[in-house]
């Protein structure tokens, strides 16, 4: 038996599965480029770094938006699941909260790119010129809170994926 293309009550669709791992290899990259930039001192490289990243956080968006507009447009498998009632809440929880968390760190990358008050390079595709003058409070406070999430998204994708391993391993089956 094939995938389908869309959900369905048992099991996720060609789409989103496409889109699940897509997002995962641009978060991995973005976190990928992110890990180096406390190695570099400000100067060329560091902000094609920095634009890399920014350019994947936008796109990075845009695809989480497409999940979760997917997501609601198809059945969730997860409810057809023999798990227990409990497992189905954490597991319902946990996506959500995940959608949460990065496109909430998508929105505060976009905010500071914003107050930067500097030109954005979208993958030396095109050029824009800031958009709003330099507001260093709300960039530095930006910046703070993009940090923070940044930290609190690998105990909940740890926790994800320790799940699916499990998953994978036990089953679906609750047992009775």
């Amino acid at each position: 038996m094939g995938i389908d293309i869309k959900n369905s009550n048992t099991q996720y669709g060609l789409i989103a599965r496409i889109l699940h791992w897509t997002s995962v290899a641009m978060l991995l990259s973005i976190i990928v480029i992110a890990s180096q930039f406390s190695d570099l001192a400000p100067g060329p490289e560091k902000l094609e770094l920095t634009s890399s990243h920014s350019s994947l956080g936008i796109l990075l968006l845009f695809l989480m938006i497409t999940r979760l507009t997917w997501r609601n447009l198809n059945p969730n498998p997860i409810h057809s699941y023999s798990i227990k009632p409990w497992q189905k809440l954490v597991a319902i929880s946990l996506h959500r909260s995940i959608y949460i968390i990065i496109i909430t760190q998508c929105l505060l990358g976009l905010l500071m790119l914003l107050t930067s008050g500097e030109t954005f390079h979208f993958f030396d595709v095109f050029t824009l010129p800031p958009l709003l003058e330099q507001t260093v409070p709300l960039h530095e406070t930006a910046l703070g809170f993009h940090y923070l999430i940044s930290v609190m998204i690998y105990p909940l994708f740890a926790i994800h994926i320790t799940a699916a391993i499990y998953h994978q391993i036990f089953g679906l089956v609750e047992e009775s």
